[in-house]
């Protein structure tokens, strides 16, 4: 099983719940516009990818106050399968479809995983709220959506935590909780106010595998163009937390800004790998 039978699987899956239905859920999802697809493959690949992720000490440690969790690209020879997988949904045909289904023109790949991969969560791992970095690697174009497909097998959402949440009002305001249910995938807009996290993890032995994939183009989702760093908060009651990776965000946000004038080349705290 290769990428391109992996997305043609995907695009059979969009074909079957019908696109015109996609594309209005798309649209009447509220300030945060996402869609969520439930059995994105058959279950029988969808059980293989869960048993065929990365354990936890191959990839690499994130943690900090803003965040717990491992992520990374690389892969053996026996997780072939899962890279497969992530360059699935870098195919030219599905990203069309999902252009159509969010109507974002000129939707760009991002064959460099510039930030995307692969994700594991075990208890304790946690994301806190924040705004995805608004470009790609050289600031030439906007992220426009997340692509979050979801490989852990026996999840229980209410038991083991992990729930990727949207904050469409702000963080004081009411918060919209999915659930990382198994073989779900999770179209998410993203832009300067598409302000989400993930709960911490609380199963005692299951991982939160996720495979990640990004989006962009030339257009500003806004109209108007715009620049930041991932900008992290803290979780409602995280008043002090949150004051600190605010002025953490802004420190980065400008050096960054600074680097690229003077050099012309972004750096970035993500994974890179051209495929």
């Amino acid at each position: 099983m290769n990428r391109y039978d992996i997305s043609s699987l995907i695009i059979q899956r969009f074909n079957e719940i019908g696109i015109k239905y996609l594309k209005e859920k798309y649209e009447q999802s509220g300030k945060i516009n996402h869609l969520i697809i439930e059995k994105v493959l058959p279950n029988e690949l969808a059980t293989n990818l869960s048993e065929h992720f990365p354990q936890e000490k191959e990839l690499n440690h994130l943690i900090g106050p803003q965040e717990n969790k491992y992520v990374g690209v690389h892969f053996t020879d026996k997780q072939k399968l899962v890279e497969e997988c992530i360059y699935a949904f870098q195919e030219e045909n599905l990203i069309q479809i999902i252009s159509e289904i969010t109507n974002i023109k000129t939707l760009i790949g991002d064959p460099e995983l510039y930030a995307g991969g692969i994700s594991s969560m075990s208890k304790g791992c946690f994301l806190n709220p924040h705004i995805d970095n608004s470009h790609d690697r050289n600031m030439e174009n906007f992220r426009r959506l997340n692509l979050l497909y979801y490989v852990n097998n026996e999840w229980h959402p209410k038991e083991d935590g992990g729930e990727l949440v949207l904050y469409p009002n702000g963080i004081k305001h009411k918060e919209e909780e999915i659930a990382c249910n198994f073989n779900r995938l999770v179209i998410m807009r993203t832009d300067n106010r598409s302000l989400h996290g993930v709960k911490i993890i609380k199963s005692e032995s299951q991982r939160r595998k996720c495979i990640s994939n990004y989006y962009f183009s030339k257009n500003s989702p806004t109209g108007k163009n715009y620049y930041h760093s991932t900008s992290f908060r803290g979780f409602k009651r995280e008043f002090v937390k949150g004051s600190f990776l605010k002025l953490n965000a802004l420190s980065r946000t400008f050096a960054k800004r600074l680097i690229h004038k003077l050099t012309k080349y972004s750096v970035s705290t993500g994974y890179h790998r051209k495929k």
